[in-house]
């Protein structure tokens, strides 16, 4: 299998960034299990190993960038009324 050019690989991994970036929580934890399932496959090649990898670690990081997302949201709320304490900032939809 001929290698692929540094150029599209980096063309590739955009685009799985891009894809990436339009899912939900859910959605990428999903993929990314898929991916960890594959991975485990002792019989995969090394180059579709590496490119799986680089997917994976695309998917854990949207999946990190969300739950921090949420994690900021919910400091913002007031413990005793779970109502948000700064009138200053719009609730994120």
């Amino acid at each position: 299998m001929p290698r692929k050019s540094k150029q599209s690989q980096d063309d590739e991994q955009s685009q799985w960034k891009e894809d990436a970036a339009s899912l939900s929580y859910e959605e990428s934890l999903q993929a990314l299990d898929l991916l960890l399932t594959k991975l485990q496959d002792d019989s995969i090649p090394l180059a579709e190993l590496q490119g799986s990898h680089q997917r994976a670690e695309i998917y854990l990081s949207r999946c990190e960038e969300l739950l921090k997302e949420v994690e900021q949201s919910v400091a913002l709320l007031n413990p005793d009324t779970l109502e948000r304490e700064s009138k200053d900032c719009p609730p994120r939809v």
